[in-house]
């Protein structure tokens, strides 16, 4: 059997702080709740290092893999059945629900509102085209189950198209959201 490298013994298990999380609103709270228990494929209450990289990219997070590692290394905990005399490698911890809440608060909270629009922006303007249309809403507002009727789809976008185009632009886009905070 190996002996451990000194890194490896190195290794400890931290518990992040949930001050940010405390901090989110309940629909976000709810958010991190729900990507966790999706992605608790076998329902242990606990995430592999690849079902937590999937909960990350479900709340809108692509971290580089060695963000993600370091994560891991920081705030995985071996599993309970692990031997408590053996070290356990990094691969085979786990992230707990209060874990993942932490870190999700924390990566949700220092994210850019500005760039958090501006994808938000991009969910609707598919195409890449610089504008959402009445074609865009329509789309999206069957998606998410809310058929707005047409009357409606056309005067939202009349009433935010400053300049007439025929949709509403990124920096219309931005003004509107930012100015509902």
């Amino acid at each position: 059997m190996a002996i451990p490298s000194s890194r490896e013994r190195a290794i400890q298990y931290t518990i992040p702080s949930k001050e940010d999380f405390n901090k989110l609103a309940d629909e976000q709270k709810t958010r991190i709740g729900e990507a966790f228990d999706l992605f608790d494929s076998n329902k242990d209450g606990l995430l592999s290092y690849e079902e937590f990289r999937f909960v990350l990219r479900a709340l809108g997070f692509e971290l580089p893999k060695p963000q993600t590692y370091d994560l891991l290394i920081r705030h995985g905990q071996k599993p309970v059945s692990w031997p408590h005399d053996q070290e356990c490698p990094p691969i085979y911890r786990m992230f707990n629900l209060p874990t993942v809440q932490a870190i999700g608060g924390t990566l949700i909270r220092q994210r850019d509102p500005k760039e958090e629009l501006l994808r938000a922006f991009r969910l609707f303007d598919i195409d890449g085209k610089g504008m959402i249309t009445q074609e865009d809403l329509r789309r999206v507002s069957k998606q998410v189950g809310n058929n707005i009727n047409d009357a409606d789809i056309v005067s939202m976008i009349e009433e935010f198209d400053a300049a007439g185009k025929g949709g509403v632009d990124e920096d219309e886009f931005l003004r509107l959201m930012m100015a509902k905070k």
